[in-house]
């Protein structure tokens, strides 16, 4: 009898110091919520005020500067830095109402900038080689550009890549180190280009009479600038036929309008004045022995 009224006892003790120790965890979560929880509200409320701002801002400077006749390379480059720094700016907010020290936390992520520089060294070249892009205005947005064998419309130059759109509505990325360490091509910085054919005949044809036909489609095509070298000469004697140069200057924005239908309209002329374009053949003459025949 006294050992169960002994085992009850310490049953009943159990119990309690578990009540009291669940007590003191819910006051101390009470307590904590109580201190942290206005905290961490205030610090949400803020994160989302920051982003919808850091939003409004850089729009609102993107319509300044497009207002201001900035060039569209300038305002895609410094409105991705604005951007991360005002990200960055709210992050550090947020931070500090939640109850960061902010002198322990800058001094933390000073030191942490150097590892980081060193791990993101290949980064930081892009962002530099960026500043350098723009700076330098080796290419702006609207260029056609062509490096390491890749070509397109720079529709966007950042902080870490530029952005080219080939013809075939195609997205190309490259990282603005590899644009200012290699040789760019940009086709269209100049107001007039050249457009070079290369138009083969057959070594029965007049080369002439090829000439002066190439010669009046020029001079009568509205999208042939007349006052520049326009010119057709005799670049290779092939193995089948006389290669043709053609030298076209249009303007840039016409190029390969003039590229494409100069071939076609060259290729109807000639076809008109009945001078022909060879294919590839090979001609094979046989030559009778004569001295064979005379002594039989």
């Amino acid at each position: 009898m006294y050992f169960l009224l002994d085992e009850a006892l310490d049953i009943n003790k159990t119990v309690e110091e578990n009540l009291n120790i669940a007590q003191r965890w819910l006051e101390t979560a009470y307590n904590w919520a109580a201190a942290f929880l206005p905290k961490l509200i205030a610090a949400l409320v803020i994160f989302l005020i920051g982003w919808w701002l850091t939003k409004f801002i850089c729009r609102l400077a993107e319509r300044a500067m497009t207002r201001a006749k900035v060039d569209k390379t300038v305002v895609t480059f410094l409105n991705s830095i604005l951007n991360a720094a005002l990200k960055v700016l709210v992050i550090l907010c947020v931070l500090s109402t939640v109850g960061f020290d902010m002198t322990t936390l800058i001094a933390t992520v000073s030191a942490a900038t150097v590892t980081i520089g060193l791990a993101l060294k290949d980064s930081l070249s892009n962002v530099a080689s960026g500043t350098l892009i723009i700076i330098n205005k080796k290419f702006k947005v609207g260029d056609y550009i062509e490096t390491e064998g890749l070509k397109g419309t720079v529709v966007k130059i950042n902080m870490m890549y530029t952005t080219l759109c080939t013809y075939n509505n195609r997205e190309i990325q490259i990282p603005n180190s590899r644009l200012t360490s290699n040789n760019i091509i940009n086709y269209f910085v100049r107001e007039k280009r050249r457009v070079d054919l290369i138009i083969p005949i057959a070594y029965s044809e007049d080369v002439e009479e090829a000439r002066k036909v190439i010669m009046d489609l020029l001079y009568g095509s509205d999208l042939v600038l007349q006052g520049e070298n326009n010119r057709v000469y005799v670049d290779k004697l092939n193995e089948s036929s006389v290669d043709l140069s053609v030298w076209i200057w249009c303007n840039s924005e016409d190029y390969w309008l003039v590229y494409y239908s100069m071939q076609e309209n060259i290729k109807n002329a000639l076809d008109k004045n009945g001078i022909k374009i060879p294919f590839n053949q090979l001609d094979v003459h046989i030559v009778e022995d004569k001295t064979k025949e005379s002594s039989k």
